[in-house]
């Protein structure tokens, strides 16, 4: 009888696992680029998760209507925005016909008065190169918005939606890999 709390405790201790002593490394933090070829390789589209410090001011979303896949490639190739380097900047719903600016690092690729399409709900489509941030600047609120080139590489699409009763960041961004009908 008196063993049998002898038996417990030598049960008890076996069963307890210590810590390894073996020195785990932490996992390797892959690049944007090396990223975006394991979701190439998994044949998925980029999701939420997939992007690295995404801002409050973004979200990503590919849950909303489309087109089809023919129309998708052949509004791509009327823009010229077919290759890797290229996404589309989709300005939307908020634009009242004050002038915007969409500048890279080097490059300027719009300046213009833009006013929302109230059928459509877009105001202008801009090809841009996603290897560099992309700077978006409001005139009426003089907000500006940056556009990452980590964030831009991984999606074809931004849609990006105007609120100016917010001054300090009038804009909403959605990265997606889906076109929305245009017209």
């Amino acid at each position: 009888m008196k063993k049998l709390p002898f038996l417990a405790l030598i049960v008890l201790f076996s069963m307890c696992k210590s810590a390894s002593h073996v020195a785990t490394t932490p996992p390797k933090e892959l690049t944007v680029d090396e990223r975006i070829e394991k979701i190439k390789e998994e044949e998925r589209l980029p999701e939420e998760k997939d992007v690295l410090d995404l801002p409050d001011y973004a979200q990503v979303r590919d849950d909303f209507r489309s087109v089809t896949d023919k129309t998708k490639d052949n509004y791509l190739k009327n823009i010229k925005a077919t290759a890797d380097n290229y996404s589309v900047v989709i300005l939307t719903k908020g634009y009242k016909g004050e002038n915007i600016s969409v500048k890279g690092d080097s490059k300027s690729y719009y300046y213009g008065m833009t006013m929302s399409d109230l059928r459509s709900g877009i105001a202008k489509s801009i090809r841009v190169e996603n290897t560099q941030n992309i700077v978006l600047k409001d005139s009426y609120t003089g907000g500006s918005l940056t556009i990452e080139s980590d964030h831009a590489k991984m999606f074809k699409f931004i849609y990006v939606m105007k609120n100016n009763s917010n001054k300090q960041t009038p804009f909403k961004v959605t990265f997606s890999n889906t076109l929305r009908p245009i017209r």
